[in-house]
């Protein structure tokens, strides 16, 4: 029996058969309970290992708790099927675009269900090259996010006083234009202002899109926003902080319709098939180049 993978409280062995893990878990049990007493003379030891699966396939990752593997077994039962499943990848997150979820869902699969690298790599160059020359449905590659008040909100570091990012475009310093000498609690300036949680602002991807559509369009939003990067969009938004003009590389927007005279930034989108499926290429050894090329690299035992 050999360990495999082992986080928090869960550990990966492999071994021959259900039966041996059903066997052997009992054991591990036993032993553990003789090296860790019930001191404290509990109704029940508190130690108790389970077998919760038994997978057919399971690929561990280069980084701690990422995983994927087909389930044949579970909590008892035999299953109809294998089942697939993933632990600790950006496919699960629901703030990712379809297409990260898609095409890392996908890589992991044929990865688990053992396919070989050749193929794994055909169906990675050929989504890579449909993205990178725009034959892609561009509604996938748009990401949704909750509009949180903090990430919009700003407050001056010397008085406490909170702002809405966008009321601070025309405003260089706190409390400017009120009472009677234009200026109203401190003065601080605006490009030293944190967040509401003392942290230093940053205006990147949706916030900047969403400035952009505050300043620029007369889109208004409710509680969540779609945002794209976008490729020359041809419009200027000022960060309401330091007052600099900007190109807008991202676009927000409600709907998909909103979108509809935009030009996704391609290249950009390309990349990120190469990076979602690099966890899986990492930990196999495999050239991350070759999903850009189509073209794999042989080792130096196959050239002879």
């Amino acid at each position: 029996m050999k360990v495999v993978y082992g986080h928090t409280d869960s550990i990966y062995v492999q071994i021959d058969s259900v039966e041996k893990a059903q066997e052997v878990i009992k054991e591990i049990e036993a032993s553990v309970r003789e090296h860790f007493p019930n001191v404290l003379g509990l109704n029940e030891h508190p130690v108790v290992l389970e077998f919760e699966k038994y997978y057919n396939a399971l690929g561990v990752g280069t980084v701690k708790n990422r995983n994927a593997g087909m389930i044949t077994w579970e909590d008892g039962n035999w299953l109809d099927e294998p089942k697939f499943t993933m632990t600790g990848f950006i496919a699960k997150r629901v703030s990712e675009t379809k297409m990260a979820k898609e095409v890392q869902t996908k890589t992991l699969q044929m990865w688990a269900n053992q396919q070989p690298m050749e193929k794994i790599n055909a169906y990675l160059h050929r989504t890579y090259v449909s993205v990178l020359n725009g034959n892609y449905d561009f509604t996938k590659l748009i990401k949704r996010t909750r509009l949180k008040e903090a990430r919009f909100s700003v407050k001056c570091p010397d008085c406490g006083r909170k702002y809405a990012l966008k009321d601070l475009v025309n405003v260089s310093v706190c409390g400017q234009n009120e009472g009677k000498n234009g200026i109203h609690k401190c003065g601080e300036r605006v490009s030293v202002f944190t967040t509401v949680e003392d942290k230093r602002p940053t205006i990147g991807s949706g916030v900047a899109g969403v400035i952009n559509a505050w300043q620029n369009t007369d889109i208004e939003f409710d509680d969540s926003y779609l945002f794209l990067k976008a490729k020359n969009s041809g419009m200027a938004y000022v960060n309401p902080l330091t007052k600099e003009k900007k190109p807008a590389e991202f676009i927000s927007g409600r709907v998909f319709a909103d979108f509809k005279d935009y030009t996704p930034d391609w290249e950009h989108y390309a990349q990120q098939v190469v990076d979602k499926a690099k966890p899986v290429y990492e930990a196999m050894g495999w050239d991350l180049s070759s999903i850009r090329t189509g073209r794999i690299q042989k080792s130096l035992e196959e050239w002879f």
